[in-house]
C-alpha cells in the first residue's frame, strides 16, 4: 500500500513537470501598423504614403486592411488592401470640397483567425491660404493717341483664385487729358475678398502729330525785291494743346514774332494766320504783322519747311505802311 501511494504521487511529480515545460500556442498572430500618422491637407489636396504591417508574434497569416472614418470629401485608398506581415502598401489620401476641421481616421488590420489592430490617424484639413488676385490689361501698357481725339479706355480683367471674377470691382485711378500732350498714367486696382490687391498701370501718351518738328532748326530768310538773304537759327514747337499746329520762335529774324502755324494733313500746306507782334528787327521796334502759307516736305532724312509770307509794318523812317514779301526755309 505504501508503494502503490509513492507511485501515485511520482506520477503527480511528473504530471507537473511536464505541465511546467509545455508551452501553450498563441492563438493567432500578433503585428503592428507602423506609418498611419497624423497629417494636414488642404482642400483639393492629395498625399501617397507608406503604411507598414509588421509581425510581431505567433501564426502568420495574411491579413486584410480596412478604412473607416472617412469624412465626405475625403478618399483614402491602398495599393493593397492585403498582406502577410511584413509588407507595405501605399496610401493615397485624396481631398476635395472638404470642410475643415480634425477627422480621426481608423486604419484597421484583421486576420483570419479574429486577431485586430486599428492605428487611428488625425486628418486635419487646412483653410487654403488666400492667394491675391491678379489683374491684366485689355491692350498695351502704352497707349499713344494724338491731341484732341477721345480715348477710350480698354480697361482690364481680374480674376481670383477663390472669388472668381473681380473684373467689375476694379477701380480705376488717373484721367487723361487729350487736349494736352504729355504722358499720363492710368491705374487699374482690385481686392479680393479676404483684402489681397493687385494692380497694374498703363501710360497713355498724347502726342502731337507734329512732334517731329520740335527743336532747332536752320533757316534762311530770303526777300525777293532787294535779293537780301539772311541765315540764322530759331527753335520750332509742337503744340501742347492743338494737334498739327506749332510755334516759331523768331520768323525772318524778327525777335519777338512767335506766330502760330496750322498744318492740314489732307493737303500737306501749312497756314500761318495773320499774327500781330511788337518786335525788334534791325531797322526799328514796331508792330509787324505776318500772314501767309507754307509746305512741309522731305528730302531723304531732312525735313524742309518753306514759308511764303508778308511782313507788314509802318515804317516810322519814310512814314508810310509797308508790306514786304518774303520767304523763310527752315532745314533740319
Amino acid at each position: 500500500m505504501k508503494n502503490i501511494k509513492s507511485l501515485a504521487g511520482l506520477f503527480v511529480v511528473l504530471a507537473l513537470l511536464i505541465s511546467s515545460c509545455k508551452k501553450e500556442d498563441p492563438i493567432g498572430m500578433d503585428f503592428k501598423i507602423n506609418g498611419a500618422k497624423d497629417l494636414t491637407l488642404l482642400k483639393n489636396d492629395s498625399i501617397i504614403r507608406d503604411i507598414t504591417f509588421l509581425y510581431l508574434g505567433g501564426s502568420r497569416e495574411e491579413l486584410t486592411i480596412t478604412c473607416t472614418g472617412i469624412p465626405t470629401g475625403v478618399s483614402v485608398n491602398f495599393s493593397s488592401y492585403a498582406g502577410t506581415p511584413d509588407f507595405t502598401v501605399k496610401q493615397t489620401i485624396k481631398t476635395t470640397n472638404v470642410a475643415t476641421g480634425v477627422y480621426p481616421i481608423n486604419v484597421t488590420g484583421t486576420t483570419p483567425l479574429g486577431k485586430v489592430f486599428t492605428r487611428t490617424f488625425n486628418l486635419t484639413i487646412a483653410a487654403s491660404p488666400n492667394i491675391s488676385p491678379t489683374i491684366s490689361l485689355n491692350g498695351n501698357y502704352t497707349i499713344d493717341i494724338t491731341l484732341n481725339q477721345p480715348f477710350v479706355d480698354p480697361g482690364a480683367t481680374a480674376q481670383d483664385p477663390e472669388d472668381g471674377n473681380l473684373t467689375n470691382q476694379i477701380v480705376t485711378y488717373g484721367s487723361v487729358n487729350i487736349d494736352s500732350a504729355g504722358n499720363y498714367p492710368v491705374s487699374y486696382v482690385v481686392y479680393d475678398s479676404g483684402g489681397l490687391k493687385d494692380s497694374v498701370t498703363r501710360t497713355v501718351r498724347v502726342f502731337n502729330s507734329l512732334n517731329y518738328v520740335s527743336g532747332s532748326w536752320t533757316c534762311q530768310t530770303i526777300t525777293p525785291s532787294t535779293n537780301d538773304t539772311t541765315n540764322w537759327i530759331t527753335t520750332i514747337q509742337a503744340s501742347a494743346t492743338i494737334d498739327n499746329r506749332f510755334l516759331i520762335f523768331k520768323i525772318g529774324d524778327n525777335y519777338l514774332a512767335n506766330p502760330i502755324v496750322d498744318y492740314n494733313p489732307g493737303n500737306g500746306t501749312l497756314s500761318m494766320a495773320s499774327q500781330t507782334f511788337y518786335c525788334q528787327t534791325a531797322v526799328d521796334t514796331s508792330n509787324h504783322t505776318f500772314v501767309g502759307t507754307g509746305t512741309i516736305t522731305s528730302q531723304g532724312q531732312q525735313k524742309i519747311i518753306t514759308i511764303d509770307y508778308t511782313d507788314s509794318y509802318f515804317d516810322a523812317v519814310q512814314g508810310n505802311n509797308v508790306s514786304i514779301p518774303r520767304r523763310d526755309i527752315y532745314i533740319k
